[in-house]
């Protein structure tokens, strides 16, 4: 009976795993810094430096734009900059009624970034068995305030 206990919440335990949320940036901590603003508007587009954290390239630089999207979504930059949704993460993701979560999941913030530069070399992380790499995001800020505009959000402070 208890190998039965123990096989149960065994596979339980693999099974939440599988199906858990991937859309977030692994929680290595880090930070996002703004490091400029090209063009002014409209047309503004914002640099964000942040680490990026995977085993491989392609995997840090996604957790890299995430990373600044999420920034940019829930804390902003300058009072020219602030925050395209105007509470909290949990609380947005609750209200938009999976928009979000299609949102990060289909790449959609994708089509808000402009460009991707590697600023170092993928470097381990003492005591874990990932890896982390710099990189410098430039994101049209309007753009990206526009494409959450458009999902409708009841409540979304814009």
């Amino acid at each position: 009976m208890k190998k039965i206990l123990i096989f149960s919440f065994f596979c339980l335990l693999c099974f939440t795993i599988s199906f858990a949320q991937k859309v977030k940036p692994v929680n290595y901590g880090g930070s996002v810094n703004l490091m400029e603003v090209r063009g002014r508007g409209g047309d503004a587009v914002v640099v964000l430096r942040t680490l990026g954290y995977g085993k491989n390239d392609a995997l840090a630089q996604e957790d890299a734009e995430v990373r600044v999207i999420r920034a940019l979504l829930y804390s902003g930059f300058s009072k020219d900059y602030p925050a395209v949704i105007s509470m909290t993460e949990s609380e947005a993701e609750a209200k938009s009624q999976g928009k979000l979560l299609a949102f990060f999941e289909n790449k959609e913030y994708k089509d808000c970034i402009s460009s991707v530069k590697p600023m170092g070399k993928l470097d381990k992380v003492k005591g874990e068995k990932v890896k982390k790499k710099p990189f410098d995001i430039a994101v049209n800020y309007y753009v990206l305030k526009n494409k959450i505009a458009n999902m409708n959000f009841d409540s979304f402070g814009f």
